[in-house]
């Protein structure tokens, strides 16, 4: 019988969202994420870094990478559908070195799609406009951002394919995949996993618990090691942990 509950306890929990668990474990808050320690990697070896960035929004609000990209460590594609978010974009990266943009949506096929989002508000481009970041395939994704079938549009947007990106910018490396879909994460993780050049490290946010139940143990059987924090998933090569080993290794000082 204690077997048993405490299965259903370990069950209840991984469902969890992980604030909740965080809590009831006593754990403490995080200050320091899987993402950021991969990023001082990146600045420590001094590399440029090949980056593809789904999802790019305005580049700033609540973009993780938006600092690292700014160092002109990188070569960035940014990748964002929404026209408002997309000229923002191009403001807040104004003169910085190794940045391309792409005004798109990714998805199974070029060609064209349909985006909802929350119609032009009275903001400045000087301002916070938080909803830019909500735009989304799914209509109730804005509904759970509370907003209403009067605030919301539907649009058509250009839509490619993650193969034609990296074809047209003659990619033969990605180092690290950035994706922020608005509910679309997993699929385009499974995409990139079908590409021939697969991104050495993969950043995502948080999927439902019907896609976890596939994509996890699909990135595993990849070869990839995956951890999160409150709000996002990475997944990084074990071949390219195992490169940074040795590279750390060679450089110690006898």
């Amino acid at each position: 019988m204690g077997k048993t509950i405490d299965a259903l306890v370990r069950r209840v929990m991984s469902v969890t969202p992980f604030e909740l668990r965080r809590r009831r474990l006593l754990l403490p808050e995080i200050d320091l994420s899987p993402l950021d320690m991969i990023l001082e990697i990146y600045r420590a070896r001094g590399e440029i870094v090949n980056f593809i960035q789904v999802g790019a929004c305005d580049g700033v609000q609540n973009d993780p990478i938006h600092p690292f990209i700014c160092t002109g460590l990188t070569r960035s594609i940014l990748i964002e559908p929404n026209p408002l978010a997309f000229s923002r974009l191009q403001k807040n990266y104004a003169g910085v070195p190794g940045v391309t943009f792409v005004q798109a949506a990714i998805g199974d096929k070029d060609g064209e799609t349909f985006l909802y989002r929350v119609k032009r508000t009275d903001k400045s481009d000087n301002e916070t406009d938080p909803s830019l970041q909500v735009a989304s395939f799914f209509q109730q994704n804005l509904y759970n951002f509370k907003f209403t079938a009067e605030q919301i549009e539907k649009i058509t947007v250009p839509c490619r394919t993650l193969v034609s990106i990296v074809r047209e910018y003659h990619l033969d490396r990605i180092d690290h995949l950035q994706v922020d879909a608005e509910g679309y994460d997993a699929k385009i993780v499974e995409m990139a996993l079908k590409m021939q050049v697969r991104p050495r490290c993969i950043s995502f946010e948080h999927v439902p618990v019907s896609d976890r139940k596939t994509l996890y143990p699909l990135l595993k059987a990849e070869n990839y090691l995956v951890t999160c924090d409150r709000s996002n998933a990475l997944a990084l090569q074990q071949d390219v942990l195992r490169e940074w080993q040795s590279s750390l290794i060679k450089n110690v000082p006898k």
